[in-house]
């Protein structure tokens, strides 16, 4: 198991408004207004990054919205009391570092 205070630093060095929350006794990270790549446009928008099993994927990455054209199987799921999309992308595997976990889900996107 990953030291969470280490990882969410890691998060946190890389976007300064990551804040580390948890849902069901499991660390999650939130990223508001996160600026990333999809399709060749640029997105801003809040990201949720579980680094654990939820809904039967060993991690998750939530967005606030979908992103047409992106990703596949969208679904909506609620977490830490909001709403949030993901697409079906599974196999990140909870042994990478935080930063590393969520560029390989930022993949599903791309």
């Amino acid at each position: 198991m990953s030291d969470p205070a280490k990882e969410f630093a890691g998060l946190k060095a890389m976007h300064d408004g990551a804040v580390l929350l948890a849902e069901g006794g499991q660390p999650v990270v939130m990223m508001p207004a996160f600026s990333f790549t999809a399709g060749g446009h640029v997105q801003t928008m809040d990201l949720l990054l579980v680094p654990s099993a939820h809904s039967g994927y060993i991690t998750r990455l939530f967005f606030a919205r979908q992103i047409a054209g992106r990703g596949s199987n969208w679904k909506e799921h609620r977490v830490v009391e909001r709403n949030w999309w993901a697409p079906s992308w599974n196999h990140v595997p909870v042994s990478l570092p935080w930063t590393k976990m969520l560029l390989a889900h930022l993949r599903a996107v791309e």
